[in-house]
């Protein structure tokens, strides 16, 4: 979906590795639909090959740009190809590409799993780098990997159902809510494999850092990513059990070690008390983690570190759910507290506003936005059925309106945006004048910030 200068592909470049094809072939349709003679196809070479390289992912309707996802599954005739290749051959790698976290029930069927995310045009080349050793892999994952998409913290809240969406699970997000609610989970943020092996040993901590001792013990030269995280037992304020605060990526020859230290910042203990309206630092006996990734820490201090909180910002009884990292049960009333406001209702009250999106022209009082609505939404859907989303309409379906004064270049001002609004609103003569306006205003404005910009003139 982008112009790329030459995409490289994995049939064409094998022949340049110390391997012996057997043979390419399809194996499913890129677009979701049966297909039973390429799987056939697929089925009959894999009987007759050692090892199956499997090419999967998520396509371009499972995610896209402007396009929220609505669940978290490959395609499933890809699934079912993987499905029936094991049964034939057990020895499968899965090279994935998808550009966020999937489910992966299926993941038992590969020996082994290499995520490329969205590799680009050079991607084939690298993946085989890794896959024929040349490369020793040292990519983490940036995210946890649930076993199912009901696991996820903010499941219940969404997609929203009308206009709000609500942040219900506050800063639980990601491994900061698996850690808490102990909530089994398939890979861990931070998790990654390599082709040998690293010890940790000898971590001191002061006050303005953590140091330790990296070893590479395995058979290869190889990069590690030693990530620090910080937590307080017993913290009156909620919080994660622990905290990134840190990392480096260090690469050790065989049996080489160094002496890592990853430095605290303003950053490392500090949280914000609303109450107070800044910054602070709640004090007490922290504990200083450093380990290959979240759920492997392999090294364990103290730090004691004087506090600045007088306010508390919440009482103790106050948000159960939060303080446990149920972010599931949250009720209005803990949300609330958290917000410090009351909720905003997100019913419909017959008035679009520049943070609405132009897809919720389906509210609007004006027929003529109603019917941009519709024709927006036809191309959608007649790009989706293609297999291949419109990126430049899903882009446009849903910006909010105030975007389209960030997006135009200077052509659209903001009390141009209002005059739509205006218009849409069911004011049209009223928003049109505005909109008239507007473009007088804001194209004598462009001319006076040119003059500047590219010398001679006044200031404005």
């Amino acid at each position: 979906m982008v112009n790329a200068t030459r995409v490289e592909s994995m049939s064409a470049l094998i022949q340049e590795y110390d391997l012996q094809l057997v043979g390419v072939t399809k194996g499913y349709s890129r677009t979701g639909e049966a297909d039973a003679a390429v799987k056939k196809e697929a089925l009959d070479l894999a009987g007759q090959a050692d090892v199956i390289l499997y090419c999967f992912g998520l396509d371009e309707i499972s995610e896209s740009e402007g396009m929220d996802r609505n669940h978290m599954r490959i395609p499933q005739n890809q699934i079912e190809l993987l499905e029936e290749l094991v049964k034939v051959n057990p020895n499968i790698a899965g090279i994935m590409s998808a550009g966020s976290s999937v489910e992966m029930p299926w993941h038992y069927c590969c020996k082994s799993i290499l995520h490329g995310y969205l590799c680009g045009q050079a991607g084939a080349g690298a993946m085989l780098d890794i896959l024929t050793g040349q490369i020793n892999p040292s990519g983490r994952l940036n995210e946890t990997y649930p076993v199912k998409y009901e696991d996820t913290p903010a499941f219940r809240y969404f997609p929203a159902t009308e206009r709000n969406s609500e942040y219900r699970e506050g800063l639980f997000v990601g491994y900061r809510y698996y850690d808490i609610s102990k909530v089994r989970f398939l890979y861990p943020f931070g998790y990654g494999l390599s082709y040998t092996e690293f010890s940790y040993s000898d971590l001191e901590v002061d006050g303005k850092g953590a140091s330790f001792t990296l070893k590479n013990i395995g058979p290869m030269d190889g990069a590690e990513v030693t990530q620090l995280y910080v937590g307080l037992p017993g913290a009156k304020i909620f919080r994660s059990q622990k905290e990134l605060k840190g990392f480096q990526k260090i690469f050790l020859k065989k049996g080489e070690e160094k002496r890592i230290r990853i430095p605290f910042d303003d950053k490392t203990f500090r949280y914000w008390n609303r109450k107070t309206g800044r910054w602070e630092i709640e004090g007490g006996e922290y504990q200083i983690m450093v380990g290959a990734c979240v759920a492997d820490i392999r090294l364990t201090g103290n730090l004691t570190v004087r506090g600045t909180t007088e306010k508390n910002p919440y009482q103790d009884a106050e948000l159960p759910s939060y303080r446990h990292g149920l972010v599931g049960q949250v009720t209005d009333q803990e949300f609330e507290i958290l917000l410090g406001y009351p909720i905003p209702s997100g019913k419909w009250m017959g008035e679009l506003g520049i943070n609405d999106a132009i897809c919720q022209m389906y509210y609007a009082k004006s027929g003529l936005a109603r019917c941009i609505y519709r024709v927006l939404t036809n191309k959608k859907k007649k790009s989706e059925e293609k297999g291949k989303p419109d990126l430049n309409i899903l882009f446009i379906y849903n910006m909010p309106f105030r975007g389209i004064a960030k997006m135009t270049g200077g052509a659209v001002s903001m009390e141009m945006v209002e005059g739509m609004l205006l218009a849409v609103n069911g004011h049209f003569f009223g928003g049109i004048s505005k909109i008239a306006a507007g473009y007088f205003r804001n194209r004598k404005k462009n001319r006076t910030y040119e003059r500047l910009l590219y010398g001679g003139g006044n200031k404005p």
